[in-house]
């Protein structure tokens, strides 16, 4: 899966003109139809579907593989907006209950608590992906020493923060538009919450908003 842009017209000139790339080998992608309907939910009581994009990896010279192209307002297999998901990990790093950030999220307890024990599950992961990912943006600079925070996840947030910030100064105006938890869900291939820790990428085809 690819997190791009969220212009499904500017997403498909980039397919097509060859300005996507694979995030695995980096030779260029081509259309290769859609994927399955997935369903979204925009609000509390707003749930549709979509169909995203599905692209191939150039086949002379690639590696052949498929990708879903997602916009960055999602997860990967989770229906609630990355934004929502976001605040609900800052809430828990800043030492919140599930109950709080269940009142606050407005979703139901059950999914609140599976993004916050995914991500715990992979803390220490997500911690030491997002400051490669700091130090691969920063280009030599010197990276933000961040204090100990309390807890793996507050300590991977912290880092996520700095990796993301890195991304925002190297990138410059091409993210101005695009919010902190579309960084975090780009720059994680959006795969944050995902079944294994996440490929943590500092590709500029994944966050610039021209996409």
């Amino acid at each position: 899966m690819l997190s791009v842009g969220v212009d499904p017209a500017g997403v498909e000139q980039q397919l097509i003109s060859g300005g996507l790339v694979c995030p695995d080998c980096g030779s260029r992608l081509a259309p290769w139809g859609h994927a399955a309907e997935r369903f979204v939910r925009q609000t509390a009581e707003s749930v549709r579907r979509i169909r995203p994009r599905r692209a191939i990896c150039s086949r002379a010279g690639g590696c052949g593989r498929t990708h879903v192209l997602l916009p960055r307002f999602w997860l990967g297999r989770r229906v609630d907006p990355v934004a929502v998901i976001w605040a609900a990990l800052l809430a828990r790093a800043a030492g919140r209950g599930w109950r709080r950030i269940c009142a606050a999220a407005g979703r139901p307890a059950s999914t609140v608590r599976s993004w916050l024990a995914r991500f715990a599950a992979h803390a220490e992961s997500i911690r030491v992906g997002f400051a490669r990912l700091e130090r691969l943006a920063g280009v030599g600079a010197d990276m933000d020493r961040l204090a100990p925070a309390g807890s793996p996840v507050a300590d991977a947030v912290a880092q996520i923060g700095a990796g993301c910030a890195a991304v925002r100064r190297a990138a410059g105006s091409a993210v101005v538009e695009v919010s902190a938890a579309e960084v975090v869900a780009a720059c994680s291939g959006g795969w944050l919450l995902g079944a294994r820790p996440p490929a943590v990428t500092a590709a500029p085809i994944n966050i610039c908003p021209r996409l």
